[in-house]
């Protein structure tokens, strides 16, 4: 028989440094059943763990799923070729940007919308919309089958 997974969350926070405590107003702002991804790749390796903790037990009172980027399988993809290499991976999350101007990565252009529609159809997997995202934008990019999105400073707002 085979074992049935729950279905991944459609909205998903990426934390990083910049947030600093603008970081916990992000969480109570999602809505429960959605996803984060803690990154802080800058902090120290205790700071890091204790934030990861601290992040979960507030996730685990408000029903959101909590991954450690550096554990889970996550792959960012910005053209066809890291797509192609990220799916040899087997990512259980597929985040396609820049899909629009993003603050996180200002010289990057985003993706002509078509190019960003044809990328998501190369993929056999789910592929969730990243770089600028909101709800609003949110809504034009499912139009395009997106399944979901992931944001950083979408969350802040």
């Amino acid at each position: 028989m085979r074992r049935r997974h729950p279905a991944l969350p459609t909205r998903w926070l990426l934390t990083d440094e910049r947030m600093g405590d603008a970081l916990w107003d992000a969480l109570r702002r999602l809505p429960p059943g959605s996803g984060v991804i803690v990154r802080h790749y800058g902090f120290p390796s205790q700071d890091r763990a204790a934030l990861l903790r601290r992040v979960r037990r507030l996730g685990a009172a408000r029903g959101l799923v909590v991954w450690d980027d550096k554990c889970a399988r996550v792959a960012r993809v910005h053209s066809g070729r890291e797509l192609r290499r990220a799916l040899l991976r087997s990512p259980r999350l597929l985040f396609l940007s820049p899909l629009f101007p993003t603050r996180t990565h200002p010289d990057w252009p985003a993706l002509p919308w078509m190019r960003a529609a044809a990328l998501r159809r190369l993929s056999p997997r789910p592929v969730l919309a990243l770089g600028g995202m909101n709800e609003k934008r949110f809504r034009r990019a499912k139009t395009l089958g997106f399944g979901g999105y992931g944001a950083i400073d979408g969350w802040l707002d």
